[in-house]
């Protein structure tokens, strides 16, 4: 129960980061001046924080189409919308995936 409720705290923290960020420019506070690194790991500890619910497969479309979405509404807010962070986002989401699938292949957990 505490370890479901802690996973369930930190993805509810996780995506209301990666919102904020969306939306308004938090990389003035943030050490890594290079944005992609920002988005790959984002989604990357998202995809982590969201695999025991999830499979691979819903799991890449659903923080996929909501990277895009963001990026897409990114505009309204007057922010740019950039492929190369769509990009970003998609590597974290595959190299979470990837490390999950050899965790288990290396640890016979899956």
């Amino acid at each position: 129960m505490g370890e479901s409720l802690l996973n369930g705290a930190l993805i509810i923290i996780t995506f209301l980061l990666i919102i904020t960020g969306s939306f308004y420019n938090l990389q003035k506070y943030s050490p890594i001046q290079n944005d992609k690194i920002l988005h790959f790991v984002s989604y990357f500890l998202l995809s982590l924080l969201l695999a025991p619910y999830l499979s691979y497969s819903k799991l890449f479309i659903v923080l996929f189409l909501m990277g895009g979405s963001i990026e897409m509404i990114q505009p309204l807010a007057g922010r740019k919308c950039c492929i190369y962070d769509q990009l970003a986002n998609t590597s974290g989401i595959i190299s979470s995936i990837a490390a999950i699938h050899l965790w288990g292949v290396f640890f016979g957990i899956h």
